[in-house]
């Protein structure tokens, strides 16, 4: 991702010679975040030896804001951009439970609740945005971010990163002072990531988001 940036920042700083403009602007999204994730404890546990765990988790209408710096190129219109959004977001609105009685061994008949959320952040986005029509355009990009974890009662996993595609569809207009704005769907489609504990217990998600952006910025 460093190398992908630096990049796009040498061609935005060595792009004086073309006609077109830099810009900055904020942006705020509301996204719905839906996570399938799955825990494979390992048979080497002398409590719960081998077993699989599987749920689906939802935190929707989450607010995200972001910042973004691009170059509007006088190649076909073209956008070239970085956006990062600060903070975290959790993928799960409720930190998720359940309990568990063993039936036998050495803990039968002790109850013991399980805790376990995680949230996303350092989400960092490289994208390109292409004109079609009146005032609208697509958009694709790649984006990386940090999985962190939140556990109580269960294996300490750590925290992890992964990678994916952003795309969308959107519309933009602007006025001859500078300002611009967009209005956009979007969705994030990430790979699955994968934990492993040193128990060899092994955690895995994947986490899939879509929803609506508006963007307010200035060209100059």
């Amino acid at each position: 991702m460093k190398k992908l940036i630096a990049i796009i920042a040498s061609f935005m700083l060595s792009s004086s010679a073309f006609a077109g403009s830099f810009g900055v602007g904020v942006s705020g999204s509301v996204f719905n975040i839906e996570a399938d994730v799955k825990e494979v404890t390992s048979s080497a546990d002398a409590l719960s030896g081998s077993d699989t765990h599987t749920g689906t988790t939802k935190h929707n209408m989450v607010p995200v804001p972001a910042v973004y710096a691009e170059y509007n190129s006088d190649i076909f219109g073209i956008t070239l951009g970085v956006e990062h959004i600060p903070g975290s977001a959790d993928i799960s609105k409720n930190m998720q439970k359940r309990t568990e009685t063993p039936s036998s061994g050495q803990d039968s008949g002790s109850s013991t609740e399980y805790k376990a959320n995680a949230s996303i952040e350092n989400v960092t986005t490289v994208y390109a945005e292409i004109p079609f029509g009146e005032n609208l355009y697509i958009r694709g990009g790649y984006i990386e971010l940090d999985v962190i974890t939140d556990e109580s009662g269960v294996q300490s996993y750590g925290d992890g990163s992964t990678e994916g595609i952003n795309y969308g569809i959107g519309w933009k207009s602007g006025t001859d002072a500078g300002l611009n704005y967009k209005f956009s769907y979007e969705v994030i489609d990430l790979d699955t990531v994968s934990i492993t504990g040193s128990s060899d217990h092994t955690v895995s998600g994947d986490i899939d988001t879509a929803g609506l952006k508006l963007s307010v910025g200035y060209n100059f």
